[in-house]
């Protein structure tokens, strides 16, 4: 995350990328369109990198405050639990959370590969990649709030896993932080290609089906409830649209001069 920052805030100040102090030569743009990639947010820099930077402590923050910060309250009773989630007790593949893993690395690291492609080192870049890192960072310090306030026991602490039981990251089911991290990407990167061009279907099936795989990896891990899952999706989803959602540019407002029905006067028509 802190990478993308230092990147983002580079590119959007204009400065040099090539590490060697000079900017880098001019490509040969004779086979491509000279006019530079449409940028669809506005910045107030201020502002978006210290709420990114304070996303990033809000992780730093659990991974070493987590045991002073978790309540430890079992051994706790699977029949307590709602007929939804008390199947999941049972869940323990290794498998599916490698998976998990994967896919949230992937989710991460590929919507900043692929727009960079598509639009190259440019401020529309750097803005694209601030707006991703900050909705990332919005989602992480949320997750937080909500695993350390709810402090709900995961399904393998319920089943009195040692590694679980008596662990900090036992009590931190609710919500899914990977569920809910996917789905944010995601959601941010599709919001993305609709704001440059136009509404597209695509991006949204493909952040349902990676999400909706997470969900059903973390829940065949006993790392999570369906509940928690569901959750993370939810807010994932929410952030993952409002924060881009916040930072877009206006749509300009095109004007034409017609002439009024009946041909009396003049009219004005616009596309917003």
């Amino acid at each position: 995350m802190s990478v993308s920052i230092v990147l983002a805030t580079a590119l959007l100040l204009g400065a040099d990328v090539d590490g060697e102090g000079q900017r880098p030569p001019a490509p040969d743009l004779s086979l491509r369109d000279p006019s530079p990639p449409r940028q669809v947010y506005r910045l107030n820099l201020a502002v978006d990198i210290p709420v990114t930077v304070a996303g990033g402590l809000a992780a730093l923050a659990r991974a070493f405050l987590k045991d002073k910060l978790a309540r430890i309250s079992c051994p706790c009773n699977p029949a307590g639990l709602n007929f939804i989630d008390r199947g999941a007790v049972s869940s323990n593949n290794s498998g599916a959370n490698v998976a998990s893993d994967v896919a949230v690395a992937i989710a991460i690291a590929g919507p900043p590969v692929i727009d960079l492609f598509d639009v190259g080192l440019s401020k529309a870049f750097g803005e694209d990649l601030m707006i991703f890192a900050e909705t990332l960072a919005v989602d992480t310090a949320i997750q937080q709030v909500a695993n350390f306030a709810v402090a709900r026991p995961r399904p393998r602490t319920y089943a009195n896993d040692p590694a679980y039981l008596t662990s900090a990251e036992g009590y931190l089911s609710f919500y899914s932080g990977h569920v809910a991290t996917v789905f944010a990407a995601l959601s941010a990167a599709s919001s993305t290609v609709r704001l440059r061009y136009g509404e597209q279907i695509w991006p949204w099936i493909l952040t349902g089906a990676v999400g909706s795989s997470v969900a059903v990896e973390r829940v065949l891990a006993g790392s999570h409830f369906p509940t928690d899952v569901l959750a993370g999706a939810l807010a994932g989803v929410a952030i993952g649209i409002a924060v881009p959602w916040l930072h877009a540019r206006p749509r300009e407002e095109r004007l034409s001069i017609l002439p009024a029905e009946g041909g009396r006067g003049l009219a004005f028509a616009g596309a917003f």
